[in-house]
């Protein structure tokens, strides 16, 4: 979706500061590491909501990279070395490859305040918004990592299709 041309750099910028805030990613913390072209995006005509997922992708990559962790058995995987389902290339976009529906799980990668090193868990789907690319539901397992009582078993979440990194249907998820 192209922008309108009415609206200034920093209306644009607080939007797309404002979307990665919904998937707990603060554009300060990552953009003092990484850089993104933020300014780019928004001379190229492209949506705040789009730009933000295109960051997304962006930083988990160059995490994953100097950790030593990304792919590499597809050009341009963003995903960690060894992970499970297709590859996802960072100039991809999820939205229209998959339709989450109520009652399918997907794996979802948070990262840890401290560190930034993400943790998987799987979140059982309630429904999602196409519109704005966020899938809500469940939290199906026991968090590993110290949220600060933000994120535990059976928390209700609104995630964000960048952060989905698996989907299963119901007979295909397992419990262990």
């Amino acid at each position: 979706m192209k922008l309108q041309l009415t609206e200034t750099y920093e209306v644009w910028l607080g939007k797309v500061r404002e979307a990665l805030l919904s998937i707990n990613m603060p554009m300060e913390e990552w953009q003092a590491t990484w850089r993104f072209d933020f300014e780019g995006e928004y001379k190229a005509g492209v949506d705040a909501a789009d730009a933000a997922l295109s960051a997304n992708r962006f930083w988990w990559s160059e995490q994953n990279k100097s950790l030593r962790q990304n792919c590499q058995a597809a050009p341009d995987c963003w995903l960690p070395r060894g992970h499970q389902g297709d590859c996802q290339p960072v100039a991809a976009k999820r939205h229209g490859t998959l339709r989450d529906e109520s009652g399918d799980y997907v794996k979802v990668e948070f990262p840890d305040p401290a560190t930034g090193i993400g943790e998987w868990m799987w979140v059982r789907v309630s429904r999602c918004d196409e519109e704005k690319q966020v899938v809500f539901g469940t939290l199906e397992n026991e968090p590993v990592g110290d949220y600060a009582g933000k994120i535990e078993l059976r928390s209700e979440l609104a995630v964000s299709y960048a952060q989905i990194k698996e989907h299963k249907k119901p007979t295909e998820f397992k419990t262990n």
